[in-house]
């Protein structure tokens, strides 16, 4: 752990960074507007989406799928309201007056969360899996408005963020299942307890998150296959894809840990596995021996790919750019919003014209 570590994976976040493209700014009335706050949810617990006898995890139960979307729900409106107010922070033709607005909507929202103690009773192991992810993206939206806004930082919000870090540590250290606690629900809490770390400057936060990081990544193969994502199935690439992006994102903002270089290069190797299985999934049907649910003519969706501009920052690849330039959105909320606006690869100047996009919510959880 150096000062070096934490000085340039804050200065990535803590700054006003001008876009890849350069984004319109929002509507008038959309930069003014604070939306409604959501209650808090302080108690979850519910089932798995999987039916009994789905020993890969594979096949949804379609009633306990839509149980556990049902519950999630309110926290992903939450945070989904949080990435987009985000963007208006991180979007460089936003007005100071709106900038102002939009840090203080972000602070007025999460301190009821913060008072209430909310995500504090997780009752189920689903409940536990699932959470550490969405702190992660209430933790992107406070620390963008107080980078904008230092004056609004909030002892009770920074208390409650450190309780939720250390629970899911707790959790992932000593209850997970065996391969959740090194598969892509891992690098999710890695990535959540991350970013808590950089806001908080805790070292031992920041450790915990980038050894997750390394944990899951040097599972890889050789060819860059996740063996604890393999298992999985038709659903062995859709949660290959799911792993990538906290742990592009992780290295991303760690950048003197080398993360990208680490156990031969593992998480480019990851990268360059899930996007072949995206163009031709034929590889990894091979290795599951099922027919994969995204992957050929089964496109990934955008805020799948949203982990492209960070991947890019640090390992330039001009097809890949080509590539990325052809994805209309790329905005998730558990990774801080658009993330071109987070991860710019040109100089303002050079950059083009485009159109904000909605922040999407992340996959479902493996």
């Amino acid at each position: 752990m150096t000062l070096r570590t934490l000085t340039l994976g804050l200065a990535l976040l803590a700054t006003p960074l001008a876009a890849q493209d350069t984004p319109s700014p929002p509507a008038k009335d959309e930069a003014e507007t604070c939306p409604a706050g959501t209650e808090p949810v302080v108690t979850l617990g519910f089932g798995s989406r999987y039916t009994d006898d789905s020993k890969n995890r594979s096949d949804f139960d379609e009633e306990a799928d839509k149980a556990v979307t049902a519950a999630l729900k309110p926290i992903d409106d939450f945070i989904n309201d949080l990435a987009r107010l985000t963007d208006t922070l991180h979007d460089p033709e936003t007005e100071a007056q709106d900038a102002k607005a939009a840090a203080d909507c972000v602070v007025s929202l999460i301190l009821p969360w913060a008072e209430a103690d909310a995500l504090s009773d997780l009752r189920t192991q689903g409940a536990n899996l699932s959470a550490p992810s969405r702190v992660g993206g209430i933790a992107f939206a406070y620390g963008a408005a107080i980078a904008a806004q230092p004056d609004l930082a909030s002892p009770e919000i920074e208390a409650w963020l450190l309780a939720r870090a250390q629970q899911g540590m707790a959790f992932f250290d000593t209850e997970a299942p065996p391969r959740a606690s090194q598969n892509n629900l891992r690098a999710w809490a890695g990535l959540a307890v991350t970013r808590v770390g950089l806001i908080l400057d805790d070292p031992a936060l920041i450790d915990w998150g980038a050894g997750s990081a390394e944990l899951v990544a040097c599972t890889a193969a050789p060819d860059g296959s996740l063996p604890n994502e393999m298992w999985r199935g038709r659903l062995a690439l859709h949660y290959q894809l799911h792993a990538v992006a906290p742990l592009v994102v992780t290295a991303a903002l760690l950048p003197d840990r080398d993360l990208f270089a680490l156990c031969d290069a593992a998480i480019p190797r990851i990268v360059r596995f899930t996007l072949a299985g995206l163009d031709d999934p034929a590889p990894v049907e091979a290795l599951t021996g099922k027919a994969q649910s995204v992957g050929g003519k089964k496109k990934a969706r955008d805020f799948e790919l949203a982990w492209l501009p960070a991947y890019l920052r640090f390992n330039p690849d001009p097809d890949l750019a080509a590539r990325m330039e052809a994805v209309e959105k790329l905005g998730s909320s558990k990774l801080g919003g658009d993330q071109r606006l987070l991860w710019p690869l040109v100089p303002p100047g050079e950059a083009k014209p485009a159109t904000v996009t909605p922040t999407e919510a992340t996959p479902t959880e493996g």
